[in-house]
Order: structure tokens, then sequence, then C-alpha cells
């Protein structure tokens, strides 16, 4: 999952990946010589999430106001 392209993961997979990558930065298991990338694929997620998230939160209000509730 780790070589699929941030832009095709869903956000159940970002949210997978996310959380095995900071699994392994707590339990050190990340080599220092592979640290940066792990670190900015991480944010990568992070900002993937956030933004599926804003997204989903905005079209879910757009519909409560269409519907009047």
């Amino acid at each position: 999952m780790e070589d699929k392209p941030i832009s095709e993961l869903t956000y159940e997979e970002a949210s997978k990946e996310l959380e095995s990558i900071l699994e392994k930065l707590r339990n050190d298991e990340v080599s220092i010589d592979k640290l940066e990338k792990v670190v900015t694929r991480a944010a990568a997620l992070s900002k993937l999430c956030q933004d599926k998230l804003r997204n989903t939160e905005q079209k879910v209000q757009e519909i409560i106001d269409k519907l009047g509730l």
C-alpha cells in the first residue's frame, strides 16, 4: 500500500497507513535513512485525511441546508 500514490488512496486506506507509520515510529522501527521519506509520507497522508474529512463535512452540510434541517 505504501507505494500507491496518495491521490489514489481512500480515506480508510490513508488512515490505516498513517496509523501503521505512527506505530512504527513509536516503536523505533524506522531507520534514520528512511525517516525523512516516512515522515514526509505521513504528513501527506494526514493532509489527505483532513482534506477528505473537510470536503465531506461541507457536502453533508450543503445537503442538510438544502433539506432545511
